[in-house]
């Protein structure tokens, strides 16, 4: 009898224990590895967030609720030459420039309280005293749903804002010439961007023809008493470098003032000052009349470089041009910031508006309102009773929205038939009752020609700041309002409504299908002809990307090509439109057909690419396609640094490929370069062709660049002509060339071909 038997228990019973007793067991080591796999993942998830925290090429740090730094990454100390042991238990807002202190609470108090992310850009000192400019996005931290900590992504833009800053300068002068702000104020702006962007101290002079001497206009950084020893200089070869360039009626560089004979009367002076080389423009008009003078001074023993010689010359146009207008101010004020058909500010008159509003809004706390206004079916009006009717109906328009306005709002004529006003109303309630005058002022109608006709607007309405913090955000913003109106039938206004966090979303399934677009097929290419106009016959095409995105939505090529851009994705993409242009001007030349002008779009980062040359050289190897029948068109903005952008250009020449300048006239860069750049055409923005008919400004902007890219033996074409009316005025005036609606739409490859004409079709 065993054990069990003699417990009065039977084995059978004392089995069924212990099979109980192992399977227990067995669920506790289920269990027991079940959570060992969960912590693996989760260790190893941990590791995969740390190791982007530490090798990401953006800085990334991480701020207590007090906008303190408890942590940076590796990227962030070497942008700010500072350690990690230095920032951290630091206030974040003590790096910063004072200026951009405000921006940063107001950003970091919104990621706080309605708990989502804020884009900021800001300026700070690094360890070293350089300058550097980031835009971060700042991302909520949350435990149990408050927001506990800040973590911040930035990506340094110091030099794209270092070129902003020397672009907004220059237009800042002339927008003062065009203001007739007093002279001296103005010459005083540009010496500082000059000294801003060189480092030396500057001067004008104004030429006195009588007396044969200088006076001094503005000089902002040198002394005092050095500038009261030169007032009334004479002119000629004692004259120190100001006096010798009138004198000579050319530019004088003098390295070294201590052994110059020119600075034989003012050498004392000049060096008791630090001044060892001194550099003079003189300053002639058109006519051949010397104005003055402009110099720039160093303390050191110099001479220019190119790129410095650049800029004296540009300076020194700026400054000619100040001194010119000077006498004609209020009539340059006039055309340059009012309309010549209705009367009303233009465009450029109501941005600078809207943007001097905001910066007084922001300090007073005030509200302000947009209102667009689009006339409906007012190309009615102009194709049938022509452009003469349309125009006095604009007139008309114009003085009846000032009329029930009442001095309330300024208006400004943003386009054709276009009109912008703004107002400072508290709520959107109050905007929308103005734009209710608006449409009750279109209730009568209008007489033209003999004719009463009836037009009704379409106004959309963005309020300050609820729906943006600066000027191009709200005239987008209103803008989108306005076809709102459109859709729900026109003759009525709508207000914009912001975009929810949905939209964040959709921009990132929007990049992820962009990033499988390729490997998808999607990416198509569509081609517009362009049109020599001596004789009128097709010259050439222009290849430009299309986007089928999961082979049902056609994605706008404004909504996809930045961020391609921004991402990096243009590059493959880039190499894509360039292989698959020149296989298809291949084939077609394969196929009897006359070669033609290829002309891709290459953006700012495909351009910057150290290989972009051997790449070019290697698809024109891959594809047979000649490189003369070869065109490349940059955008304007490329061609600021001459010196690299001339080094690049002229390899690409090197290979037969041509250049060309894209959007034409919308930079702010001088003309200067063009002389400069191995370029074939320009190519003037659609922005001037639109309104041509009918904008005065437009007109002699587009007549100035063909007579400009003449003189240098520079092809023009015109793209965005859709009638016959700008067509014909770009004939007119001379233009090589055009492309736009009224010769074709841009068309798939086939459709193309089918539209052959004559000249293009096969030889026989």
């Amino acid at each position: 009898m065993d054990e069990s038997e003699k417990k009065g228990q039977s084995p059978q019973r004392h089995h069924e224990d212990v099979s109980g007793f192992t399977e227990k067991q067995q669920s506790e080591s289920s269990v027991h590895d079940a959570k060992i796999a969960v912590f693996s993942l989760l260790a190893e998830e941990q590791n995969i967030y740390r190791s982007l925290y530490t090798y990401s090429t953006d800085a990334v740090f991480l701020l207590d609720a007090e906008g303190n730094i408890m942590d940076i990454n590796p990227s962030g100390e070497k942008m700010s030459g500072y350690n990690r042991e230095e920032l951290r238990y630091s206030d974040f807002n003590r790096f910063l420039l004072p200026a951009d202190v405000p921006k940063s609470k107001d950003s970091f108090q919104a990621v706080f309280s309605e708990k989502r992310t804020e884009t900021l850009e800001f300026s700070f000192r690094s360890k070293t005293g350089g300058l550097v400019t980031v835009n971060a996005t700042i991302v909520p931290i949350l435990k149990n749903g408050e927001v506990v900590a800040l973590l911040g992504i930035s990506r340094d833009i110091t030099e794209q804002e270092q070129s902003v800053r020397i672009l907004d300068a220059q237009n800042k002068v002339l927008e003062m010439i065009a203001k007739s702000t007093p002279l001296e104020e103005t010459l005083d702006n540009l010496l500082r961007m000059a000294e801003y962007q060189t480092g030396a101290k500057c001067s004008i002079h104004r030429y006195d023809k009588k007396s044969r001497t200088l006076s001094n206009l503005a000089a902002p950084s040198l002394p005092d008493d050095y500038m009261q020893a030169i007032e009334g200089m004479k002119i000629g070869e004692l004259g120190g470098s100001c006096g010798a360039s009138v004198s000579r009626k050319e530019i004088v560089i003098v390295e070294d003032i201590g052994r110059s004979e020119l600075w034989e009367q003012y050498r004392d002076i000049a060096l008791r000052n630090g001044l060892r080389a001194g550099w003079s423009l003189p300053l002639i008009d058109g006519e051949g009349e010397i104005l003055g003078t402009f110099a720039m001074y160093y303390e050191v023993k110099r001479l220019p470089t190119e790129k410095e010689m650049e800029l004296i010359r540009k300076t020194g146009y700026l400054a000619r041009l100040a001194i010119e207008q000077d006498r004609s101010a209020s009539l340059i004020y006039r055309m340059a910031y009012h309309d010549s058909l209705t009367g009303l500010p233009n465009r450029r008159s109501f941005q600078e508006k809207l943007s001097r509003s905001i910066a007084e809004a922001l300090r007073s706390g005030d509200k302000l309102s947009i209102l667009y206004v689009d006339l409906d079916r007012f190309k009615t009006v102009n194709d049938s009773l022509g452009h003469g009717a349309g125009d006095a109906l604009l007139a008309q328009i114009a003085a009846r929205l000032k009329s029930s306005l009442d001095g309330e709002a300024f208006i400004a004529r943003h386009g054709g038939d276009e009109f912008a006003i703004l107002t400072e109303d508290w709520r959107a309630s109050e905007a929308g009752a103005t734009a209710q005058r608006i449409l009750d002022a279109f209730a009568e109608p209008f007489e033209v020609g003999g004719y009463e006709l009836f037009v009704t607007p379409s106004v959309g309405i963005s309020i300050y700041p609820e729906h943006g913090n600066n000027a191009a955000a709200l005239l987008q913003h209103a803008d989108a309002a306005m076809y709102k109106a459109k859709e729900a039938g026109k003759d009525t206004y709508a207000v914009y409504e912001a975009e929810d966090e949905m939209k964040i979303g959709a921009r990132i399934l929007l990049e992820n299908d962009l990033r499988k677009s390729l490997e998808k097929n999607e990416l198509h290419l569509f081609y517009q002809p362009q049109i020599s106009l001596f004789p009128e016959q097709r010259i050439g095409a222009e290849a430009l990307l299309r986007w089928h995105r999961g082979n049902s939505e056609w994605v706008s090529p404004v909504d996809f090509i930045p961020l391609a851009e921004e991402t990096g994705l243009i590059i493959p993409i880039g190499e894509w439109v360039l292989r698959t242009a020149c296989r298809q001007g291949k084939r077609w030349i394969d196929e009897g057909y006359e070669p033609f002008i290829m002309a891709i779009n290459l953006s700012p980062r495909q351009f910057r690419q150290r290989n972009l040359v051997e790449l070019i050289r290697t698809i024109l190897d891959d594809t047979g396609y000649p490189p003369e029948f070869l065109e490349l068109e940059i955008t304007e903005g490329l061609t600021l640094d001459v010196e690299s952008a001339s080094e690049k250009m002229k390899q690409l020449r090197d290979l037969g490929v041509h250049i060309s300048i894209d959007d034409f006239g919308t930079g702010y860069s001088s003309l200067n370069y063009l002389k400069r750049l191995p370029i074939s055409r320009l190519k003037v923005d659609r922005s001037f062709v639109r309104d041509i008919e009918t904008d005065l400004g437009d007109r002699d902007i587009v007549k100035a660049i063909i007579s400009m890219a003449h003189n240098l033996k520079i092809t023009v074409i015109a793209e965005g002509v859709e009638n016959e009316e700008q067509l014909s005025f770009l004939k007119e005036n001379g233009c090589d060339e055009v492309q736009g609606y009224l010769f074709g739409r841009p068309v798939p490859a086939d459709e193309f071909r089918q539209g052959m004409d004559v000249q293009n079709a096969p030889k026989q």
